[in-house]
């Protein structure tokens, strides 16, 4: 496998077009348009001609728009490379077809869904070659799947299948994804095999591969799958070059690591759960992480250095020498927990509590003692049409008003003044502190996060900040989610239930807590790890 060195320069394997519709992760990318080569990958078609009715200053004008909005569309900056195209095509008479096909995809890798219903078939019309209809019935495939349309998704990629076009790997690939989401994993794992046996370095079957054994738990293998992330066009996470070797697990003692961020805010705090296993191994440790998780990782893991990663212009070569080996903190799992069953034996809290803060907070939403405190989050601040389908509106979580004289608080980290004010209107006696920045000062939205005594999310950062805390946490969100590992639980976390969503049911969430409460509330009080006393009599309904 090319390392993270390589991984944008390497050539898009198996002979791949430039506009191999290789990328098929839901709202993911659809196809890999300038894999490997950048803007020259496919080159763009004669402004000139295609705009000759214009004066030249305006050709010249779409000429440098339409250039920028490929390069963002390589940079993975989509919603940039929307406005640019727009502006570009904007300016030309009769733009070729090859750039309508860049603008669906920039739509599609930007999860503007709306565009992509509205123009697929415009665009369809228009195209010239074969490769182009290719894009375009990709996008409209991935569209459908990405939505929930999932027996209409996989009609149109059998379909397109059967036209026989040199991209079968990919779209074969492609079937594979839509069948674990219709819930048929094992079908998914075999797809992706099949093409990996015809095409062993195919990129997109091997991360779709990865993620579909995570799905499942085939563990190990899902691990060292994984590696082919940073191999993949689309991931998104930046590439670092280091002149210092990627540990492969060597022996660790006495040696300098650099263990370097990657992915989200919620998947960073998940693998900084196996720190604890590289600590233990004796190495010296610095950890580059993102800006505002630094004072919080500094609280929590004091025997290693802890660094802001400010972004590459702020980098200095002086700060990366001496180090023996370098590795991405996605990739420690697969060193020191390679099965469910490891993850779960050694899973603990590992982010430190402040229980005098904690009692402070609690103070200030004037909780009795022994009163219960349940904290709520329903969403992600990041929402498209496939996100969406984890997440549930906040007055659908009304109903928990009837757990007695619990009290809620508002652990949703971006704006919802307007939503807190639906809950409350419904009768969720709900606290909100607006002064804490749960976006920003994680210190302090752990402190928040830790002054409950469960937790019931979506599949979000709050979730890993509760998990790593140690809060009793209830996660909803649709079945299957890498996370879980093929089984019923969250392995990586010591005390999280999984409640699978229903999407024909809206308050189903909700309805589930209260049906299942007292083992809920019998499970939460066993799991704690705030060594505070909660008695959960007052939490059950009718009680006052």
């Amino acid at each position: 496998m090319p390392s993270a060195t390589n991984a944008r320069k390497s050539e898009p394997p198996g002979g791949a077009h430039p506009f191999a519709a290789d990328n098929v992760r839901g709202a993911d990318a659809l196809v890999r348009a300038l894999a490997a080569g950048g803007a020259g990958a496919a080159p763009m078609p004669s402004i000139d001609q295609a705009a000759s009715a214009l004066d030249r200053k305006a050709i010249k004008r779409a000429g440098r728009l339409l250039k920028q909005a490929v390069e963002a569309l390589d940079a993975r900056r989509f919603k940039a490379s929307e406005a640019l195209f727009d502006e570009g095509l904007a300016l030309l008479d009769n733009p070729p077809s090859l750039l309508w096909c860049y603008r669906l995809v920039a739509a599609s890798k930007a999860a503007n869904y709306e565009y992509v219903v509205n123009n697929y078939q415009r665009i369809r019309a228009l195209v010239s070659t074969e490769d182009e209809m290719v894009v375009v019935d990709r996008a409209w495939i991935d569209c459908l799947t990405s939505a929930g349309f999932l027996h209409e998704a996989l009609r149109e990629a059998e379909a397109l299948l059967a036209r026989g076009t040199r991209y079968q790997a990919s779209i074969m690939s492609a079937t594979g994804v839509i069948h674990a989401r219709l819930g048929n994993l094992q079908k998914a794992i075999a797809i992706q095999k099949s093409v990996l046996e015809k095409e062993p370095s195919h990129i997109l079957a091997r991360w779709n591969l990865a993620i579909q054994q995570l799905e499942a738990g085939e563990l190990p293998e899902a691990f060292d799958n994984y590696e082919v992330r940073w191999d993949w066009p689309d991931f998104p996470s930046e590439r670092r070059a280091f002149a210092i070797p990627r540990w492969q697990g060597e022996a660790l003692a006495g040696k300098r690591v650099l263990v370097w961020r990657e992915q989200g805010i919620g998947d960073e705090i998940r693998f900084a759960s196996i720190l604890p296993d590289l600590i233990a191994t004796g190495a010296r440790i610095t950890l580059e992480c993102a800006p505002k998780l630094a004072a919080l990782f500094r609280i929590s893991f004091p025997d290693i250095e802890v660094r802001p990663d400010l972004g590459p212009d702020a980098r200095k070569p002086k700060d990366y020498a001496g180090f023996d080996f370098e590795v991405p903190i996605g990739s420690l799992a697969r060193h020191f927990r390679p099965t469910a069953a490891a993850m779960q034996a050694k899973s603990r809290p590992w982010l430190k509590r402040d229980g005098e803060i904690e009692q402070r907070l609690r103070a200030d939403m004037n909780v009795a003692p022994h009163q219960p405190v349940i904290g709520l989050c329903w969403r992600s601040s990041n929402r498209n049409v496939q996100r969406n389908q984890q997440y549930v509106k906040a007055e659908f979580l009304a109903p928990l008003k009837l757990l007695g004289t619990t009290k809620f608080v508002c652990l949703q980290y971006d704006e919802c003044r307007e939503e807190v004010a639906a809950m409350r209107e419904m009768g969720l006696p709900i606290y909100d502190f607006p002064a804490i920045d749960q976006m920003n000062d994680l210190v302090s939205a752990s402190y928040l996060t830790g002054a409950c005594d469960l937790v019931v999310t979506a599949g979000t950062a709050t979730l890993e900040l509760a998990a790593g805390l140690g809060v009793p946490t209830v996660l909803f969100g649709q079945s299957g989610s890498q996370i879980q590992l093929g089984t019923d639980g969250v392995p990586w976390h010591p005390a999280t239930r999984f409640l699978p969503l229903d999407a024909d049911d809206p308050i189903g969430v909700a309805k589930s807590v209260l049906f299942d409460w007292n083992v809920i509330a019998t499970w939460a009080e066993k799991a704690s790890t705030s060594g505070r006393p909660t008695d959960w009599r007052l939490s059950y309904p009718g009680a006052a």
